[in-house]
């Protein structure tokens, strides 16, 4: 099942004469307004944007999730883990949006790197916005504005990237920005305990999947599923690792993954295996602070933990228990 992505847009903005549709879509879903925003960048801009774009990779907001959700203090784990969430339910929001419209990306010749045929909207700008977005609602360095001015610049730079380089058309970072911060937003209003947006992230990638959708809804319906059933018992623990523990955990575990990963790249698994298996990475990801826990009696995370910068423990103000000497 498909549908026209100028449709959506449309549908979602006001009903106007063709004439003014007309334009609309050829400001925002024309491969001539890619060109001639390229065009009248310099070429060092153009490569500025072609490294900054990764900023909206989805490894690196995993790996910034994961680090918020690791290292922020045992009381605040709870805002934590809605940073999480939110992340999850933008991807899953991304992946069904994707695969339900079926929009093509720009055809042009600095078309940058190597993407899946689903354009519509960018996941980039929709990830960025949502999870730096997140970060800066949630987070505790540094002041409110500050946080917001940084959070805002990003995303305005990852959503103009992928416009750049030729990945997106202006009306798919416009709606991706648009649809993370509304995320963010309506979370930030309301305050949902997590496990109920983890799983509507869950219902978000199921429904996504019967209506044709399978760009990434299995992966996200595992991950939905391991935290919705894991994080009611995480939510109860008071566990307080120490930096030093989460690094030398991390430090053992990545390995273990890139293994993993060269494992099974390429292979062709039954989607009830995809989900499976994503189901215990999210739930390992939602355990870790307490398996590192169990690190901090080891002698070589406390010399570590006495000379590596992990004074504060945690990436909020609030102190953790000092070091056994």
């Amino acid at each position: 099942m498909t549908a026209d992505r100028t449709g959506v847009l449309w549908s979602l903005a006001s009903k106007e004469r063709p004439m003014v549709r007309t334009t609309l879509e050829g400001l925002l879903f024309d491969e001539g307004t890619n060109e001639a925003i390229r065009g009248a960048l310099p070429e060092p801009a153009v490569a500025f944007f072609e490294l900054v774009t990764h900023l909206g990779d989805g490894a690196v907001l995993v790996g910034l999730m994961a680090a918020m959700y690791w290292f922020g203090a045992p009381s605040r784990r709870r805002t934590r883990a809605l940073v999480l969430a939110i992340g999850l339910l933008a991807l899953a929001l991304s992946a069904g949006l994707k695969g339900i419209v079926d929009a093509p990306r720009p055809d042009v010749a600095f078309g940058y790197g190597v993407y899946s045929p689903y354009s519509f909207p960018s996941a980039h700008a929709l990830g960025a916005a949502a999870v730096y977005g997140a970060i800066a609602a949630f987070g505790e360095l540094g002041t409110k504005r500050l946080r917001y001015a940084i959070a805002g610049t990003i995303i305005v730079l990852v959503a103009l990237s992928r416009v750049v380089v030729g990945a997106h058309f202006v009306g798919d970072v416009l709606v991706g920005v648009v649809l993370g911060l509304g995320i963010v937003a309506l979370v930030v209003r309301f305050r949902p305990e997590p496990t109920p947006l983890f799983a509507l992230a869950g219902a978000v990638a199921v429904v996504s999947f019967a209506f044709g959708s399978t760009h990434y809804t299995t992966i996200t319906t595992g991950a939905a599923i391991g935290a919705t059933v894991v994080w009611p018992y995480a939510s109860r623990k008071s566990w307080q690792p120490y930096g030093a523990s989460l690094f030398v955990f991390a430090v053992c575990l990545l390995p273990m993954l890139a293994v993993l990963r060269a494992i099974t790249v390429g292979w062709d698994f039954h989607w009830i295996v995809d989900v499976g298996a994503y189901a215990l990475v999210m739930s390992g990801a939602v355990l870790v602070p307490g398996i590192a826990a169990r690190l901090n009696d080891w002698e070589s995370v406390t010399r570590l933990q006495a000379t590596l910068p992990f004074s504060r423990r945690t990436v909020d103000p609030e102190q953790m228990p000092a070091t056994k000497k």
